[in-house]
């Protein structure tokens, strides 16, 4: 009897919440098209209930401004080509939040997904404390179970913030995208843009795969399940316990425009770096306050604290067109396996300890390491070093580029390097290195040097326009030429086939009231 009273009561429980979804299902959904509906949610219950309604092509999801919802959003089902299910908001006021309070993986979490697309959304996902809370995240794309291509994710113009405690780990944090226990399984399209990501523990925007990599050979190199089109661009990535972004297993990724600050407060990590890439361009950005303290337990130590960083396992590696300043160092090299290293047309601004950090400082694999053409400013005060913390530059050419020291410069311990040439640089208040030939010495007569400040405008980069070079200065005109030198200088201004330059900046003959 009592057996058929709980099978009862089952019963009844499932028919009252099948009928409860029904009722909220014809509620909130708003037909927008024969084929496509709108979900527009403006409660905790219909919060609560649109997770288990598969979306279909041309499905949206609408959370109301001005509210505030708990738990996970984790809605299920797919777009198609041209019909993407979209999640964004309606009404007027503040963009709608999502506190999943630590209890939960994430504040919205898509599984699985093809061609979704999500804005405009505000995520936490911490109980308040700094304690670590476990493997949380902002917002969680987790492709398991199901082999193959993923396409068409995009996340834009959310406000993901105060996600764990303030603690360390690389593989959990804000914006991450994640292949898990999968062998022929690759994103295609996937783009996060526009994000702001703050007071984040682990990384504040990251991807990873458990099938994808590149090996170097000998003769070459092998390359699977790399991802395609990955576009990282416009986002602000603030206070992280570790690195700001960590950028793997792709095809000619690109990351612009983003500004990374103030990463690595419980772990040592640069500010962003890349793994098993190959073509990766990582360009256009701004990265400072990556710094640490021995000292502190808390602040991770000091190696690993630059602004930009090519790591291992990658070939065709560009870090281009970025300003670092007030990192431990501008750049880190990798001497473990990577092959075709190009860093160019950069700005460092008093980063504090050095200028390049070559890591796994025991290890000979990096080749190919090009640098040309970058702006390296360190004012009075500071104790810098061109290579921190004694280590030693490998298979590396400098060309063209500018050290300029306000007080007295230093090479490091070990700065002869190993096959380490430098061609045609200028110095200023530091000697030649030891392999060069042609030095130029001199004041490189920068029109305003050691004026920027922090997050400048990174669409136009106008804010570096007084590392441009005055009327007369020795480095006009005395560069030695690049083979596919990209084209344009920091500013995206042409490059002179007739008469290369010194530094991040071209002359421009045409402007020569800037020098006044």
């Amino acid at each position: 009897m009592a057996t058929k009273r709980l099978k009862k009561r089952k019963e009844n429980g499932r028919a009252g919440l099948c009928a409860s979804y029904a009722f909220l299902w014809l509620f909130f959904f708003i037909a927008s098209s024969v084929s496509a509906r709108d979900y527009r949610v403006d409660s905790q219950r219909k919060f609560d209930a649109i997770s288990q309604i598969e979306m279909q092509p041309g499905d949206t999801i609408l959370l109301k401004r001005g509210m505030q919802f708990t738990g996970m959003l984790a809605p299920q089902g797919s777009g198609a080509e041209g019909a993407p299910v979209r999640i964004g908001a309606f009404g007027r006021g503040k963009p709608p939040r999502i506190n999943a309070k630590g209890k939960e993986i994430a504040g919205l979490m898509l599984k699985n997904p093809s061609f979704w697309e999500v804005y405009g959304l505000e995520i936490t996902n911490t109980d308040g404390s700094d304690k670590d809370q476990g493997d949380l995240f902002g917002i969680y794309v987790l492709a398991t179970g199901k082999e193959g291509t993923y396409r068409h994710v995009y996340i834009n113009g959310c406000h993901v913030h105060d996600v764990n405690g303030m603690v360390a780990g690389k593989k959990r944090g804000g914006i991450h995208v994640h292949v898990k226990k999968l062998k022929k399984t690759i994103f295609d399209d996937l783009r996060i843009t526009n994000n702001r990501v703050e007071n984040i523990g682990g990384v504040g925007i990251g991807n990873d795969s458990s099938c994808g990599g590149v090996k170097l050979l000998e003769d070459g190199f092998e390359a699977e399940n790399l991802w395609t089109r990955v576009y990282v661009a416009g986002n602000r990535v603030d206070t992280t316990g570790r690195n700001n972004i960590i950028a793997r297993v792709s095809k000619d990724a690109v990351y612009e425009h983003n500004v990374l600050a103030n990463s690595s407060r419980r772990d040592t990590g640069h500010s962003i770096f890349c793994f098993n890439t190959d073509g990766i361009k990582i360009q256009y950005n701004e990265a400072y306050g990556n710094v640490g303290d021995r000292k502190n337990k808390d602040g991770g130590g000091e190696s690993d604290r630059g602004g930009f960083d090519a790591d291992y396992n990658c070939i065709n590696t560009f870090i281009q067109y970025n300003y670092s300043h007030d990192n431990l160092w501008f750049c880190g090299i990798m001497k473990r396996p990577t092959r075709n290293v190009v860093i160019r047309y950069n700005v460092s601004q008093n980063d504090k300890l050095g200028i390049y950090f070559y890591g796994f400082d025991r290890n000979k694999e990096a080749e190919n390491v090009h640098i040309y053409n970058n702006t390296h400013y360190v004012k009075k005060g500071l104790d810098v070093e061109v290579f921190v913390e004694g280590r030693t530059p490998v298979n590396t050419l400098f060309e063209n580029n500018i050290f300029y020291f306000e007080g007295k410069g230093e090479w490091g311990r070990k700065a002869e390097g190993i096959n380490t040439v430098f061609r045609n640089n200028l110095y200023f208040n530091i000697e030649p290195h030891p392999s060069e030939r042609q030095p130029v010495v001199g004041n490189p007569g920068f029109v305003r040097p050691g004026t920027v400040g922090s997050d400048i405008d990174l669409m136009t980069m106008a804010a570096l326009q007084g590392y441009r070079l005055r009327a007369g200065s020795p480095c006009i005109d005395v560069g030695l030429p690049i083979i596919e030198n990209g084209g344009v200088d920091l500013l995206k201004t042409a490059l002179d086939s007739a008469g290369a330059d010194l530094g991040a900046f071209e002359y421009q003959k045409s402007k020569l009231s800037m020098g006044k």
